[in-house]
């Protein structure tokens, strides 16, 4: 594909003249692998890395073709990268367009470390909104820290148009190309080198983080060089284009239509055609243009259903010998899709059909599937689409484009509703309504509807999604999503359910009523008192204080009555008080958790899905009192610390669990430099006591807290009566004991592990097992936080005593040689 034009209409609309750029061939000998897709095939035209189609990734019109998803693997420690003495990669591609919001790759090389890219090296036109190209090598806990890369100054680069994008690396620099114009230049550092890369994978249209979405769109020539080439070398190679056949490409293979989705835009491009094109339809579709000027790149080709006709032919685009086809189908609405409210609009844009995910934000793994591509998981017209990568929990999710702050008024209800089918588990539908609503679903592999009201407070939040965050699902395909303001009479209360005990006898919620045009009479069963008992037709999240007499057993509903509206809040209470079944460790002490109970979530911090459950909702998960807090997958409950931790005292925490899976409970902050402490249980399902002991250092971080929350296996988990103490200062004995981790023989030496809370002298000698001295003594600086000292002496085989001095206290350790 000649691309001598385009290259000086925009050299010309930089205002620079052509003779000022220099142009090199840079040949074939530094060229070690190439893929043109001209034959049909995803081989290797140069040497033998010929690659695999992964997923929903096809070839077509010779590109490769990633529109519903998938990529391309290639053999990566057979390409060798960290061989190299330079390395180019260049990508000739066009996007779909408007699709790559998401932390999407083009062309990586490099590891996956538990769900992270590592020691990694890509470029991309549109990772997490930029264009960008970097490398990380040497950090596998956090591989953004180590990474360095180039962006394009104006973000993202997802316009569906025909682009060239070149990565370089040698040994001092990465440089970053787009369309032939150096667009980034960033100076190597750290332990980022080219010899550094990891040769475990290699691909296109996709990055080594597991979570990222795949690139869509088409992969015109994939090029990989063993050198850094220079800028005119760049320009020579986007001067020359893509193509060296003749050929027609476009950015779809196949187009689905219904009633919610009558046109389509695509992008045709083509080069070393020796006609122009002509585009014909099958009837019930239209195009404009009918006629496409050869060698012309991005030419928007819009099509257009009428509606009504059924379709299942091909638009086919000719010129000469030249022939490509698009598939184009049909689908009917009208048997399937009956919408909510007639007399509003749907506040989603494209929630009827599901058609395209411009319309959308998200992350993760998300794509849509057609009548051509999954038919069987398509509820409803031509296209659904899917959420998840279908072997992970927290593999993706679907938002609502641009958030709903501008979307949703304060104190309003409104009704969500959509058809959702979901694999291997829970999805949830959640919106930051102020507060968060958030509804799960399992529907076994079968399509269900999750149709609920919510009311916002006064303010909005930014999000509304559906995704499988701290769930047990690992794909769902949506249909049919409808948002709408509610027109119908609806009483709404913040809380669905209220549950008193003895020692929690006080409890509130919020009232707002939407087309009630009368005032709303709040009636109680015995035992429980609302304060007021009538509010205003018109309430907007108006407070109800809710009292319980502490004696009366209740099982019973609130009740909020406008005519012939009503909204019922469960209450349920029980007379008897926690300390029938808790008794504290320590009476004459402050316990550093202000509600053991558990009774409310605004007590607690953390993050993910935890919440407080009662014995309205699952009393068989409440231990004890009528409260306990739960976590769902990888939820964390914490109890902020910072400022009532002191230094150099021990702590105690007790608590009772009831987990399915493992979870941690633990401390951080405890000392300033030091990782967390924490320490695992997995009851199999039974209330077990949890006991977690730790001390903290010399100085304290810049926060301090305690968690309760997953560790990888956990699936849910419940706690309550939670307690954490301060116990003492610490003892020299004790401390040290804790101190001193291990020791073992290594290499013929004996080798000492252990912790330090602060930066400090340690004293070593190493003693026969009759007292007498082997090693003279030896002191040395070591630093807070995890040590290893090696004894630097050749012993003969025998029992030793190794005693460890720090800060005046002394530990003795046995070790066998």
């Amino acid at each position: 594909m000649k691309k001598t034009y385009l290259f000086l209409c925009l050299v010309f609309g930089l205002g620079i003249s052509v003779q000022t750029i220099a142009q090199t061939d840079p040949g074939t000998a530094n060229l070690k692998h190439q893929y043109t897709f001209d034959d049909g095939t995803a081989n290797d035209v140069v040497g033998t890395a010929n690659g695999t189609l992964m997923g929903g990734a096809t070839l077509a019109n010779k590109g490769l073709v990633t529109t519903s998803g998938g990529y391309l693997d290639l053999p990566a420690a057979d390409i060798a990268v960290n061989t190299y003495g330079g390395l180019t990669t260049e990508v000739w591609f066009t996007s779909a367009s408007g699709v790559n919001s998401g932390c999407s790759i083009l062309s990586y090389f490099g590891n996956t470390t538990g769900n992270y890219g590592t020691d990694y090296f890509f470029t991309a036109p549109a990772s997490c909104n930029r264009c960008r190209a970097a490398i990380s090598c040497g950090n596998t806990t956090a591989p953004w820290e180590a990474e360095v890369g180039a962006n394009r100054a104006e973000g993202l680069l997802d316009d569906g148009k025909l682009h060239h994008l070149v990565g370089t690396l040698d040994a001092t620099t990465l440089n970053f190309y787009l369309d032939g114009v150096n667009i980034g230049s960033v100076a190597l550092s750290g332990s980022n080198a080219i010899s550094a890369l990891g040769t475990q994978f290699a691909y296109l249209a996709k990055g080594g983080y597991t979570g990222d979405a795949t690139w869509k769109g088409v992969v015109h020539k994939y090029s990989i060089f063993d050198k850094a080439l220079s800028g005119d070398e760049v320009v020579f190679l986007y001067q020359k284009g893509a193509e060296a056949q003749a050929v027609i490409s476009t950015t779809a293979t196949q187009l689905a239509f219904d009633n919610g989705n009558p046109a389509e835009v695509i992008s045709v491009s083509s080069a070393n055609l020796a006609s122009d094109i002509t585009v014909t339809a099958p009837a019930g579709i239209s195009v404009l243009p009918t006629t496409i000027t050869k060698n012309t790149p991005d030419v928007s080709l819009t099509v257009i259903y009428d509606g009504t006709s059924t379709v299942d032919g091909n638009i086919v685009l000719t010129s000469g010998s030249n022939v490509v086809n698009i598939a184009v189908k049909s689908a009917s609405e009208t048997q399937c899709y009956t919408p909510l409210y007639t007399s509003t609009e749907n506040i989603i844009a494209d929630g009827r059909g599901m058609n395209s995910l411009a319309n959308y934000g998200g992350w993760g793994s998300k794509s849509v599937a057609t009548i051509f591509t999954e038919p069987e998981n398509v509820y409803c017209g031509a296209a659904s689409i899917k959420i998840g990568n279908g072997t992970s929990t927290g593999s993706g999710s679907l938002d609502i484009l641009g958030g709903v702050s501008t979307l949703l008024a304060p104190n309003t209800t409104y009704r969500v509703k959509v058809m959702i089918k979901t694999i291997g588990g829970t999805f949830h539908l959640g919106v930051d309504a102020g507060p968060n609503v958030e509804k799960s679903i399992d529907t076994n592999g079968e399509w269900a509807p999750l149709d609920f009201y919510f009311t916002t407070g006064e303010t909005v939040g930014a999000n509304m999604y559906i995704n499988n965050w701290a769930c047990t699902g690992l794909a769902a395909y949506v249909d049919n999503y409808e948002l709408f303001l509610a027109t119908d009479p609806i009483i709404s209360a913040t809380e669905s359910g209220l549950a008193f005990d003895a020692d929690y006898t006080t409890s509130s919620f919020k009232v707002t009523a939407s087309n009630i045009f009368e005032d709303l009479a709040i009636t109680a069963p015995a035992g429980i008192t609302v304060t007021p008992n009538v509010l205003p037709a018109d309430s907007k999240g108006a407070d109800v204080l809710v009292t319980y007499d502490g004696t009366t057993a209740v099982n019973d509903s609130i009740s909020i009555t406008a005519g012939t509206t009503v909204k019922k809040v469960a209450v349920k209470a029980i007379s008897t008080s926690n300390t029938t079944c808790f008794t504290p460790l320590y009476t004459d002490r402050t316990n550093l958790n202000s509600d053991p109970y558990m009774n409310a979530l605004s007590s607690f911090g953390g993050w993910g899905a935890r919440s407080i459950i009662s014995i309205v909702d699952k009393a068989d998960s409440v231990y004890c009192g009528s409260h306990s807090g739960m976590i769902i997958g990888g939820g964390s409950l914490d109890v902020v610390l910072t400022g009532k931790l002191v230094p150099n005292t021990n702590y105690k925490a007790r608590a009772m669990v009831k987990t399915y899976g493992t979870y941690k409970m633990g401390v951080w902050g405890h000392s300033a430099g030091s990782p967390d402490k924490q320490d695992t249980i997995n009851t199999a399902g039974l209330w077990k006591e949890m006991i977690f002991e730790f001390s903290t250092g010399a100085e304290l971080g810049a926060t301090q807290g305690a968690f309760f929350n997953n560790n990888a296996s956990g699936v849910h988990s419940f706690i309550d009566n939670w307690e954490i103490y301060r116990v003492d200062t610490i003892s020299a004995v004790s401390n040290l004991k804790e101190q001193f981790r291990s020791i073992y023989v290594s290499n013929g030496n004996i080798v000492a592990e252990f912790d330090l809370d602060h930066s400090s002298k340690v004293d070593f000698a190493v003693f026969t097992i009759q007292g007498a001295m082997v090693v003279s003594n030896e002191q040395k600086m070591f630093v807070a936080g995890r040590n290893r000292y090696v004894v630097n002496a050749t012993l003969p085989s025998g029992m030793y005593l190794v005693r460890m001095i720090q800060d005046g206290k002394t530990r003795f350790m046995k070790v066998i040689k």
